[in-house]
């Protein structure tokens, strides 16, 4: 037959509670922990992933491209007067020359204009195109150096020769226009006119690497929201 005296004493004793209650406190301190350490690498793996997976998927698309002519002549000229690497890595500087013999290519034009009938032209010029010629590249995804209109400056076997740095900040087939700025007079008025005289295709591999340098912005920005979330899933769960 059991006491009851014995019953009530370990019902009542206050060592029993108060290890129950550091067994709890214990347990919820090692949940904690736990928690603590695995938001910190969940949080550093997505920063490192995503800026991988975008980058892996452009380099996917960019390889699909099918084959591309690497020069485009819109005047006929030599494509060699286009200096342009077929390939190139994102965000790394390259070089691209244009090398034109003006007084041929304004001798050309004036061909072309004089034998034109009334009324047309040869991409909006009219009169008599001057030799004195400036070139100027464009590209849409493309970091360049020195834009704008950049008079002849080396002249090389009665040919001038530009030189332009640029970086392309896109990967795929990217283009880069190649345009000549020239003067014609016209019944006594000068015009001055741009024309587009070729264009260069490059095939740009994607930089995993150079992309997270160059977008720090948007791996700090997704680190602050999900350090936010982090912080308050804790006081919730608190």
């Amino acid at each position: 037959m059991s006491n009851p005296d014995s019953n009530h004493h370990q019902s009542t004793d206050p060592d029993s509670n108060n290890t129950e209650a550091k067994n709890t406190e214990e347990n919820s301190m090692k949940s904690s922990t736990n928690t603590s350490l695995v938001m910190p690498v969940a949080l550093l793996l997505v920063l490192l992933v995503i800026p991988f997976s975008i980058n892996s998927f452009m380099h996917m698309l960019a390889n699909k491209n099918q084959f591309v002519h690497p020069v485009i002549m819109k005047i006929p000229l030599a494509s060699s007067v286009i200096t342009a690497p077929k390939e190139a890595q994102q965000y790394q500087s390259i070089e691209v020359k244009l090398r034109v013999n003006t007084d041929q290519l304004a001798e050309f034009i004036n061909e072309l204009v004089s034998m034109s009938s009334a009324g047309t032209s040869i991409q909006g010029i009219t009169g008599y195109v001057s030799p004195q010629m400036q070139a100027e590249i464009a590209g849409e995804n493309f970091r360049i150096e020195n834009p704008g209109p950049q008079r002849q400056m080396y002249i090389l076997n009665d040919a001038t020769e530009w030189t332009w740095q640029v970086a392309p900040q896109s990967s795929g087939t990217q283009k880069i226009t190649f345009k000549m700025h020239v003067t014609s007079t016209d019944r006594d008025q000068q015009k001055t006119h741009e024309i587009e005289l070729a264009e260069a295709n490059i095939i740009v591999e994607s930089n995993t690497l150079m992309w997270m340098v160059y977008n720090w912005w948007i791996l700090a920005l997704t680190g602050l929201i999900l350090f936010g979330g982090w912080k308050a899933l804790r006081r919730y769960n608190i």
